[in-house]
């Protein structure tokens, strides 16, 4: 395996970690928030988060370019306060890969807090623990399972996100040649394949992509099928 090959697998497994960490804290909010929501036009909420996994992923870095490149209004402010610019990496890719792995790790996390008993924290309270204090010791342990089989997709979704990236990198990176170092595995992959004398690297990098998919859904499953168990065993 060569050595941009290796760069464009450790490049994407930063995405993807870098991802996981960012998206897993308002996936786990927002699942148990939606979960447990009764007011007036909730439904907006969960439409709101949700609506991104929908989209096709390049309208995402689509929107991504028009909301915070240089050329954006939203991103030339930015620019012009902080002196920030959206770059591919870290920050372009990142954030396309967050904006459509949290609404599937809200997804999957939203039916393990709908199925907490409503009444244990609140028992919780009257034997002197605060709202927080019930939640972060009683609902999140019991939905524990779950949040390790939502994070597991959410990688696979991280390393695997190519439309949104392929926009940005389209637009944000000044060359597409293979070998560029700011190429993640999506981006050498489809470089690679135009050429026929990459063919074999085209391939070791589909087998690298597969392998990381297919370890992060046996790992989703078995969280699922722990967290049905232990349901299954309390009730």
């Amino acid at each position: 395996m060569s050595t941009w090959e290796l760069d464009a697998i450790w490049l994407s497994g930063q995405i993807a970690l870098l991802t996981l960490l960012i998206s897993t804290p308002p996936a786990v909010v927002l699942a148990s928030v939606m979960a447990k929501a009764r007011w007036h036009g909730h439904w907006l909420l969960n439409t709101v988060v949700l609506l991104p996994m929908a989209l096709p992923p390049a309208v995402v870095g689509f929107a991504l370019l028009a909301g915070l490149s240089d050329d954006g209004q939203l991103g030339h402010w930015i620019g012009n306060l902080t002196g920030w610019t959206l770059s591919f990496f870290p920050s372009g890719a990142v954030l396309a890969a967050s904006l459509v792995t949290l609404p599937l790790m809200v997804r999957v996390l939203r039916p393990a807090f709908e199925a907490v008993d409503p009444m244990m924290a609140p028992l919780a309270q009257t034997l002197g623990a605060s709202p927080w204090g019930a939640w972060w010791s009683i609902t999140l342990p019991l939905a524990a399972p779950a949040v390790l089989s939502a994070m597991a997709l959410g990688l696979a979704a991280a390393w695997g996100e190519t439309g949104a990236t392929l926009v940005l990198a389209s637009a944000l990176q000044p060359s597409p040649r293979v070998g560029h170092p700011e190429h993640s595995v999506p981006l050498a992959l489809v470089q690679a394949l135009r050429s026929p004398d990459n063919l074999g690297a085209a391939t070791r990098l589909a087998l690298v992509s597969v392998g990381v998919a297919f370890v992060a859904v046996l790992l989703s499953e078995a969280g699922r099928r722990h967290w049905q168990g232990r349901w299954a065993a309390a009730k």
